[in-house]
């Protein structure tokens, strides 16, 4: 009994430490689960705050970002009149009509009574079916098009009609997320301002509808050769069929597409009987009538314009330049506004000048000037005309031979290598301006540094003249030079002297690309750049030279209106131009000289004309592969490109660009006085000596060359030289050694010259002037020859005296000329000895040394 006590007890405390330890447990276990669901509701609350924290984000943005971008405005959209393109005549003054912008597409404009119920009914079943009841933007099927977006299916059909309209009118369908959230902003504030039928008046009326058909008026004469108001329920399923794919609905392009045309509008009917728009009888009769459509139906005989007739260069350029800045200015992209150009109603006043771009035209269509290379490929070209004093683009023509479409490839505003024309923009006028060099200076043509173990720059002529004037540098397109100055002045100098002072904006700097860019003396010194230029924009530059240091920045339009209903016009876009002094009017003048005497008596002699003042700058790439020609007189300047599509070698006996720039601009320029280029104040006349660019001095006139090494230049007042020459230097010359004189050569042959006192570092390569270093005729004059003999080389020991005339009869004076000698009795001849080797011919040593060969005074 006491056992079973204890056995009670012991079970009882056993439940007892059993239930405290599921109690114990238990109480884990909530507690457990309690800090699970605080976890997760902690979470669940960051999720929340942080959705709400974006979605407010979201709408701040669609508030002030969006909505400001959504207004969709159809009067400033207007397709009602094609807009008109102006010139200003010289005679006149007055702006005259240039042309009717024209398109491919043809659009006729009917109000919404004169639609079909049917029309309308069919669009709304096949593109909209909810459109009377939503408000701009179906949520459901907005919704079942994202769903399919990130489960990737298609997510066509998610747009409404009035979404399709806003897209019709602004031309804006990029497939991103902030186009299609823009798109929603804009139906829903849209459909606030207009009226249902309003919006479906417009929408059908913008349509595309194949075969260059937009709206459904122009559609319905072309199809069915009626209008739209005549058309049966099953041409109305039919033409709205067509918007959906317009090529492949298209009627008329073959069986298959009329195959598909047919299956589409009997799927159109069938939407529009479930949608009860039509009865079941109305549904038969369309699904039994056979539709007939009418191959081009449409009258074009009072369409003039014929298919080959296209706008010029220039007009497709304008159409460019207007459709960016209308974009900017509205707010849309350049798609839509290129579209909105067309129809809009604009009035565009452009910068022509019909003559000029006709003659520029005529000489580009000439089949003679478009050669074939090697391999087969039509050279092209491009030239650009401006008027220096305002920016203005007279003329611009984008190819050879014959314009085979619109907006096509333009050769002018294409980005192409320019080779040493750049010299005068990026060196020679960036250094005359800071003062670094003037027209009197005096710059070594010779290697600036070994590159990959040789002498560069390497001069195209293969030559280095050594000292040289800066108009002969210029004049000869020197390489060596231009590298040599470029680095004088610095390459960010150079660099932002093209793209803040003269309007180059195709240039790549080290911050753009640190592996490849245009900082640097290669690319600015010699034209190598990594992508090139434009003619637009070199032609504006070379342009600022005429116009005393001004640049102008070009425009092809000054201005774009609209006229309302009213017949008020609207001032859309003022273009005015960008107008600053890019460099000092001497600086200009400066250039102009080098420029002119480039095409006088340089490289650039392939660009001149009589009769008219020219100034200009050759250019030509490695192997030849691009040809240019920028240059300018007093009235234009113009820059030509030259080149393949695919680098190849240009062969011409001349350079094509200057050809062609001397046939457009000599036609421009008949009948135009040649009022030269007139020198601005602040320019002085001085005499300097060629190799210091100093004042010359005695020396100076007595070059050993026996050539005047005196120049007169023109230099802006204050840079001319005040120091008298340091680098002739006069020496004792034996004129038949042809090296400094030593003591046995006779007097006749010593005279006084100067030689020049310069010291160069020639990396290797033969330098033409160092014959007439003072230090090599040293070096040589030093050079003992096999004798020990120090001095000229043929001159090597004291001449004999006159011969004595000797009496035969004198018993006293010999009778022979051979006497014994003293000590050996032996007869020699007189002069006979080694003294008189004088074998060393001056004038070989001489042209050794211009060849790079190394000269001895013992030859």
């Amino acid at each position: 009994m006491e056992h079973g006590k204890r056995e009670s007890e012991r079970r009882n405390r056993t439940e007892r430490t059993r239930g405290e330890h599921s109690t114990r447990q238990s109480t884990r276990k909530k507690r457990g689960g309690h800090k699970v669901r605080k976890v997760i509701g902690t979470l669940c609350l960051v999720g929340l705050l942080t959705g709400v924290f974006f979605t407010g984000i979201f709408l701040t943005y669609v508030n002030t970002t969006l909505v400001r971008q959504a207004e969709v405005d159809p009067e400033k959209l207007s397709q009602e009149s094609s807009s008109i393109l102006y010139y200003q005549d010289n005679d006149t003054g007055e702006w005259e009509e240039l042309q009717m912008l024209k398109s491919s597409k043809k659009r006729i404009e009917i109000p919404l009574s004169e639609m079909p119920q049917y029309l309308q009914d069919a669009a709304i079943a096949i593109e909209d079916e909810r459109f009377e009841s939503h408000h701009g933007v179906d949520w459901l099927r907005t919704g079942k098009a994202v769903l399919n977006r990130l489960t990737g299916g298609s997510v066509i059909g998610g747009s409404t009609i009035t979404q399709q309209l806003i897209k019709n009118l602004t031309g804006d369908n990029e497939n991103t997320i902030k186009r299609k959230i823009l798109e929603i902003v804009r139906a829903l504030e849209f459909e606030k301002e207009y009226s249902k039928d309003e919006i479906m008046e417009m929408y059908l009326n913008n349509i595309a509808l194949g075969r260059g058909c937009v709206g459904v008026q122009t559609a319905s004469q072309r199809y069915f050769g009626k209008d739209t108001k005549d058309l049966t329920l099953a041409e109305c399923a039919s033409l709205i069929g067509i918007t959906n794919n317009p090529w492949k609905y298209d009627p008329l392009r073959n069986e298959e597409s009329l195959k598909n045309n047919q299956d589409r509008k009997e799927l159109i009917l069938g939407k529009m009987l479930e949608l009860e728009k039509i009865t079941q009888e109305e549904y038969d009769q369309a699904m039994a009538e056979q539709v007939q459509f009418v191959e081009d139906a449409t009258d074009d005989t009072d369409d003039t314009s014929t298919a080959d007739e296209y706008n010029s260069f220039f007009v497709d350029q304008v159409i460019r330049d207007v459709s960016e800045d209308l974009a900017e200015e509205l707010g849309i992209s350049e798609k839509s506004a290129l579209n909105s150009l067309y129809y809009g109603g604009y009035r565009i006043y452009t910068t022509i000048d019909p003559e000029i771009q006709e003659i520029a035209e005529t000489v580009y269509e000439d089949a003679s000037n478009a050669k074939t290379s090697a391999r087969g490929q039509k050279l092209h070209s491009a030239i650009t005309i401006v008027e220096p004093s305002t920016g203005d683009v007279v003329a611009m023509v984008g190819d050879l031979g014959e314009k085979e479409g619109d907006l096509v490839l333009n050769w002018a505003t294409t980005v192409r290598q320019c080779g040493s024309s750049i010299k005068p923009i990026a060196t020679y006028a960036p250094a005359l301006d800071a003062g670094i060099i003037t027209p009197a200076s005096a710059i070594d043509n010779a290697p600036v540094r070994l590159l990959n173990g040789k002498p560069w720059p390497r001069n195209d002529n293969g030559v280095y003249s050594g000292l040289m004037t800066l108009s002969a540098a210029v004049s000869g397109s020197v390489n060596a030079v231009a590298v040599r100055v470029n680095e004088m002045l610095g390459v960010q100098k150079s660099f932002d002297f093209l793209t803040e002072n003269l309007g180059i904006t195709t240039l790549v700097s080290s911050e753009d690309d640190s592996s490849r860019n245009d900082m640097n003396s290669a690319s600015l010194g010699l034209g190598g750049l990594t992508n090139g230029v434009t003619t637009e924009e070199m032609a504006a530059a070379f342009a600022t030279f005429a116009n005393n240091g001004v640049y102008n920045e070009p425009r092809l339009y000054t201005k774009v209106t609209q006229v309302d209903s009213n017949g008020t016009e609207t001032v859309i876009i003022e273009n005015e131009t960008e107008s600053h002094a890019a460099m000092k009017e001497t600086t200009a003048y400066m250039v102009t000289k080098l420029l002119q005497t480039a095409v006088s008596s340089g490289t650039g002699r392939g660009a001149q004309f009589s009769g008219m003042s020219i100034a200009g700058k050759t250019g030509t790439t490695s192997e030849n592969y691009d040809r240019y020609f920028a240059g300018y007189t007093p009235y234009y300047a113009a820059a030509v490109w030259c080149g393949y599509a695919n680098n190849e070698r240009i062969v011409s006996s001349v350079n094509p660009s200057a050809a062609l720039w001397r046939q457009v601009m000599s036609k421009i320029h008949a009948n135009l006085e040649d009022i030269g280029f007139s020198r601005p104040d602040g320019m002085v006349q001085v005499t300097v000596c060629k190799d210091s660019g100093l004042l010359p001095s005695d020396a100076c006139s007595h070059d050993v060359r026996g050539e005047s090494r005196l120049q007169t230049v023109w230099v802006a007042k204050g840079t001319e030289p005040t120091e008298t020459c340091n680098v002739h230097v006069d020496v004792q010359y034996c004129t038949e050694g042809q090296c400094l004189a030593g003591e046995f050569c006779p007097e006749e042959s010593v005279k006084t010259v100067s030689v020049l006192n310069y010291t160069r570092d020639s990396f290797g390569a033969a330098v033409s002037d160092t014959p007439y270093l003072l230090g090599t005729l040293e070096a040589a004059s030093k050079e003992p020859d096999e004798n020990g003999v120090v001095g000229c080389p043929i001159h090597t020991q004291a001449q004999p005296e006159d011969p004595v005339v000797v009496d035969p009869n004198d018993p006293n004076a010999g009778g022979s000329t051979q006497n014994p000698d003293e000590e050996t009795g032996e007869e020699t001849e007189e002069g006979s000895g080694d003294g008189g080797n004088g074998s060393g011919n001056g004038e070989d040593w001489v042209n050794d040394l211009w060849n790079g060969g190394s000269a001895s005074a013992n030859r």
